[in-house]
């Protein structure tokens, strides 16, 4: 009998001890676990769209830095530190590394350069998203230097500064005759094709809109490439939204 409850207390005692260490070892495993969470993907959100993300999680946010990127908009999230997935405690600080968008380039000065010397120029900058737009100048008895195929003008303008991948417009003069090729204008904002009409002396008739998602002449008449005249008219299609 005494033998029979001594077994009986063994095994009280040894189940009490398992289930102390069980406590004791697993339970802080548990509790950190229900304590952490992976810091999410927030790339290409909005500065508030983040923040109030993170706040649903638990964990605060700070802006760290901002840098130039092509990938993402100015204004939203490039990264974070810690980087996504990572395991973070409840409550830590996310640091939030913020878009500026692409990094300007300061043009160079290539008005009055013969079109092949103002290609090098560019190269070297690294400029190679060119729109050549060919513009008639009058050619004067008492002009020193030729204008024709030299750079009138570009778009942005030479005080102005480039995005890094930007689309610069290249103005290069052509004799003027009475009878030229119409330029191509599908693709260019409307003012930017308003300002060519100009210096062609181009009638611009009354604009035909339609819904799209391209806020530029979608279509134009006559079709670039066909003889055309000073005072001509042409209508062109303008996409909006």
């Amino acid at each position: 009998m005494k033998e029979r409850i001594l077994i009986y207390a063994g095994l009280v005692v040894g189940s009490f001890f398992i289930g102390f260490l069980t406590f004791y070892f697993l339970m802080p495993v548990i509790v950190r676990q229900s304590r952490t969470v992976d810091v999410p993907h927030l790339k290409h959100m909005s500065l508030k769209e983040a923040k109030d993300f993170l706040s649903l999680l638990g964990l605060k946010s700070e802006i760290y830095d901002s840098v130039n990127s092509r990938e993402v908009d100015r204004g939203r999230i490039f990264t974070t530190i810690p980087p996504r997935k990572e395991e973070v405690r409840i409550g830590s600080v996310i640091k939030l590394i913020v878009s500026k968008g692409p990094g300007k380039i300061k043009l160079p000065n290539i008005v009055g350069l013969p079109q092949d010397e103002a290609f090098d120029s560019l190269n070297l900058y690294g400029i190679t998203n060119r729109v050549i737009i060919n513009i008639p100048v009058e050619m004067e008895d008492d002009d020193t230097v030729s204008k024709d195929g030299t750079v009138i003008k570009t778009k942005p303008s030479i005080e102005d500064s480039l995005e890094k991948g930007g689309k610069l417009t290249i103005f290069i003069g052509k004799e003027k005759r009475k009878v030229f090729l119409m330029p191509n204008l599908i693709g260019l904002p409307l003012d930017e094709a308003k300002e060519i009409l100009t210096d062609f002396e181009l009638e611009l008739a009354p604009i035909k809109w339609t819904k799209s998602d391209r806020e530029e002449v979608l279509l134009q008449s006559p079709l670039a490439g066909v003889e055309v005249t000073f005072g001509d008219t042409i209508k062109l299609i303008v996409g909006q939204k």
